[in-house]
């Protein structure tokens, strides 16, 4: 798996901080663009697939993580290019 881009993108929300947006290829198949990493107020930082927002304001995932394992190595793969970047999540 490969971090092709990231944008860091400091956002406070309701109950976490976005903290930028990441394109990433897994496996030489798939490039996946527009995956948000985010830290909760916790500490905890987890993943939320691409999405797209509807005329009535509602968002829809673009892409659905099936296998929570490569959820998994996604979320780890991109807090560690994170932390390894710009310091702590």
């Amino acid at each position: 798996m490969e971090v092709k881009k990231f944008y860091p993108f400091m956002l406070r929300m309701k109950n976490a901080t976005l903290l930028g947006y990441a394109d990433i290829v897994i496996d030489n198949l798939l490039e996946v663009r527009g995956i948000k990493l985010l830290r909760k107020d916790n500490g905890a930082v987890f993943i939320l697939p691409p999405s797209v927002q509807s005329g009535e304001g509602s968002f829809a995932e673009v892409v659905k993580f099936v296998n929570p394992q490569l959820k998994e190595k996604i979320r780890k793969t991109l807090s560690d290019y994170y932390k390894e970047r710009f310091g702590t999540p």
